[in-house]
């Protein structure tokens, strides 16, 4: 079968490699869609990630081979399959620290989604695996591993109707946050400093979007609190100098989400009095669970959420290494990888 291999940050190469063969308790799924995830553009560029490397994750497809002992899934089902799974049992997973799992970080699907095909493992089948309604494409079911992962980080926060929350950032991730605050009633407020992402934004239905370099940022925000300050801050994008910013957004007892992690190997400073005096939470929000990838196809089948005009392009799995070139030049949004003509 083919498959996008990375050999390193500046050569990849579609590659003939081992169809998987799945045993007794797996199931084989041909690809028909997947995603690319930041996360991934950041393991391609990172020499710490062992390669070469399949990578791709937020996969949608049809099951092809069934294990004689697979019993909930049938050859020709649609399926979205998510690449790690806890145990739900372990000290982390008793206190919904999925992603902290031991279990979680363990498994996985072979080889990647930037393939014709993937073997999911008996882990990853029971729960992580998730049958399609036919009134969605396959492309739209790709973002439910992105979306889960917004939820999972909601789920953080106690958030009403009426709460104002900063998203720093306006890729896909920015956007989808955007339309789950939205309705849960509350107020999102977008901050961005690429011109052409403020407006996608806005045409994407986004009210309320800030680009700092042209605009005072932190008075807009305290026009529209009334002077209080927003209640939630979510960092789709991390640096030093944002995270810094952040605080003179946020009302005193409010709270940041770390949605990202920062290419600065030196770390962020931040000042402690200033967290500890007005009571500041900073959580991080790495990855999701199950609970929410089901919550996630749920909400995009029911078209609670739009996912379509998130996607400005559809490229074979030929055309991989141009679909690095445009995110990191930031001329896409959501690329999805077409592994099959």
């Amino acid at each position: 079968m083919k498959a996008a291999v990375c050999y390193s940050s500046k050569k990849f190469l579609i590659d003939e490699v081992p169809k998987p063969e799945i045993d007794k308790d797996e199931i084989l799924v041909k690809v028909m869609a997947c995603g690319i995830c930041g996360s991934d553009i950041k393991k391609i560029f990172d020499d710490n990630v062992k390669k070469p490397i399949v990578l791709g994750h937020e996969i949608a497809g049809d099951v092809v081979e069934i294990g004689s002992g697979v019993k909930d899934f049938e050859v020709g089902d649609r399926v979205v399959v998510t690449h790690h799974i806890p145990c739900f049992d372990c000290q982390y997973c008793k206190h919904k620290n999925y992603s902290m799992c031991k279990q979680f970080k363990l498994t996985n699907i072979h080889p990647g989604g930037f393939s014709q095909y993937i073997k999911v493992p008996k882990e990853n089948i029971s729960v992580g695996t998730l049958k399609i309604n036919n009134n969605i494409s396959y492309e739209e079911a790709s973002f439910s591993e992105p979306l889960a992962c917004c939820l999972y980080s909601l789920g953080k926060i106690n958030l009403l109707q009426k709460d104002s929350v900063v998203i720093v950032g306006l890729g896909t991730m920015g956007l989808l946050f955007n339309q789950l605050i939205r309705n849960k009633k509350a107020i999102p407020i977008g901050i961005e400093i690429d011109t052409n992402r403020v407006d996608f934004a806005k045409n994407s239905g986004f009210d309320l979007v800030f680009n700092p370099t042209k605009e005072n940022v932190t008075e807009k925000i305290m026009d529209i609190t009334k002077g209080v300050g927003a209640d939630i801050v979510i960092l789709t994008v991390v640096n030093k100098e944002i995270l810094n910013q952040c605080i003179d957004y946020i009302r005193d007892g409010g709270g940041i989400i770390i949605f990202a992690g920062t290419d600065n190997k030196k770390g962020v400073e931040i000042n402690i009095n200033t967290l500890y005096r007005r009571e500041i939470s900073i959580i991080g929000s790495y990855s999701s669970s199950p609970k929410h990838l089901s919550q996630a196809l749920e909400l995009i089948s029911d078209k609670d959420i739009n996912v379509k005009n998130l996607i400005t392009h559809r490229l074979p799995l030929e055309e991989f290494g141009k679909a690095v070139e445009l995110i990191i030049n930031r001329k896409a949004y959501k690329v999805i990888i077409k592994p099959w003509k």
